[in-house]
C-alpha cells in the first residue's frame, strides 16, 4: 500500500494562504479564526477605546434615545409609582415628556460613552487592551459621576412636565421663577449617586460579564450573553441605585419642598411612612426599565460602532492580508 504522508506543517503558514488571497479568486474569504490573529480579537469588545472622544459621544447618543423612547412607558410607571400617582395606559400620558427623556437619555450616555473612553485610555496610556474588571468598573463609575450634574437638570424638567404639563422650555423657565437658579439641582445629590452606579452597570459589569461569557472556556452564543449580562447587571445596578432614584424623584416631584426637603430629610420621611420598601416603589418597572436599558447599549455600541467607524474595526480580508504578510 501507498504510504500516505502526514499534512505539511506549512499547510498553517502564512505563505500557504497566499492563494487564498489572489485577487482573482471570487468567492469570499473564509471568516477569520481568532486563533490566527490575536490582534483584533476584541475589536467589538474595546470599543470606546478604538473611537475618539466625539465618535464616543455621537455613538452614546445614539444608544441613549434609542433607550429612552423605548423605555418611556416604564419610566412613566417608575416615577408615578414612586410619588403615589394613579396608574394609567393613556399613551398621551405614558409619553408626556418623551422630549426631554430622549434629549436627556442621549446626552447622558453620550457624555458617559464620552467619558467612560477618554478614563480608559487614560488607564491603558494609549495602548489598547483588554481591561480589567477594577479598570472597567473604575472608568465607568468617573463618568457616571460626573454626568449626574446635568442629569438632574434635564430629569427635573421631566418630572416637572409629567406632573404638570407645560413646555420643554417653560417648564426650567417656570422653575427658575419660582425657586431661583438653585432650583434646577434639586434633587442633585442623588442624581450623581445613581448615574455612578448605574454608569458602573453597563459600562462595567455588563460588558465584563458579556466578554467573559463569549470566552473560550464559555463560548455563549453573543446575543444570549448580552442579555444575561444586561439582566444580571441591569438588576443589580437597578437594587444599588433604586433608593437614590426614589430619593431623587420625590425631590424633584416637590419642588415647593411641601413634604421633601433636603436629601437626609427625605430619606427620614420615607422610612417613616413605609421603611425600608418604601425606597423600593417602582422597582419592577425600574428593573426591567434598566435590563432592557443595558441591553439596548451594549447592542448599540457593539452593532453600530463598525457601521458609523468602519476604519476603526478592520474586515476579516484586512486581517487575512494582515496574516500573509
Amino acid at each position: 500500500p501507498h504510504h500516505v504522508p502526514p499534512p505539511s506543517s506549512r499547510a498553517l503558514e502564512p505563505s500557504a494562504l497566499a492563494p487564498h488571497l489572489s485577487s482573482d479568486v471570487t468567492r469570499p474569504l473564509p471568516p477569520l479564526d481568532e486563533s490566527m490573529a490575536d490582534d483584533g480579537a476584541d475589536d467589538r469588545y474595546q470599543v470606546l477605546q478604538r473611537l475618539s472622544e466625539p465618535e464616543n459621544a455621537v455613538l452614546g447618543m445614539a444608544a441613549g434615545a434609542i433607550e429612552a423612547v423605548a423605555t418611556q412607558p416604564l419610566t412613566y410607571t417608575k416615577n408615578a409609582r414612586q410619588q403615589g400617582m394613579p396608574f394609567t395606559l393613556n399613551p398621551k400620558l405614558l409619553y408626556r415628556g418623551v422630549t426631554i427623556s430622549a434629549f436627556n437619555d442621549g446626552s447622558l450616555t453620550g457624555l458617559q460613552f464620552l467619558l467612560a473612553g477618554f478614563f480608559q485610555k487614560l488607564i491603558t496610556g494609549g495602548t489598547e487592551r483588554s481591561l480589567t474588571f477594577a479598570e472597567e468598573l473604575g472608568s465607568s463609575m468617573a463618568s457616571g459621576a460626573i454626568s449626574g450634574v446635568p442629569c438632574a437638570i434635564m430629569e427635573l424638567t421631566m418630572i416637572q412636565q409629567q406632573r404638570f404639563g407645560g413646555s420643554l422650555w417653560g417648564t426650567p423657565a417656570r422653575i427658575m421663577q419660582a425657586q431661583g437658579p438653585s432650583g434646577l439641582l434639586r434633587g442633585l445629590l442623588p442624581a450623581i449617586n445613581r448615574e455612578c452606579f448605574f454608569t458602573a452597570g453597563y459600562l462595567g459589569v455588563s460588558p465584563y460579564l458579556h466578554t467573559m461569557l463569549m470566552s473560550d472556556e464559555y463560548k455563549w452564543n453573543p446575543f444570549v450573553a448580552n442579555i444575561t449580562a444586561a439582566s444580571v447587571g441591569g438588576v443589580l445596578a437597578g437594587a444599588l441605585t433604586h433608593p437614590f432614584d426614589t430619593i431623587k424623584s420625590c425631590m424633584q416631584g416637590d419642588i415647593e419642598r411641601k413634604h421633601y426637603g433636603t436629601f437626609s430629610q427625605t430619606a427620614r420621611v420615607l422610612y417613616e411612612k413605609g421603611g425600608p420598601g418604601q425606597f423600593f416603589q417602582g422597582f419592577t418597572a425600574r428593573a426591567s426599565m434598566i435590563v432592557l436599558a443595558f441591553l439596548i447599549f451594549n447592542e448599540t455600541k457593539l452593532r453600530l460602532a463598525p457601521i458609523m467607524c468602519p476604519h476603526h474595526f478592520p474586515s476579516d480580508a484586512d486581517k487575512w492580508e494582515k496574516i500573509e504578510k
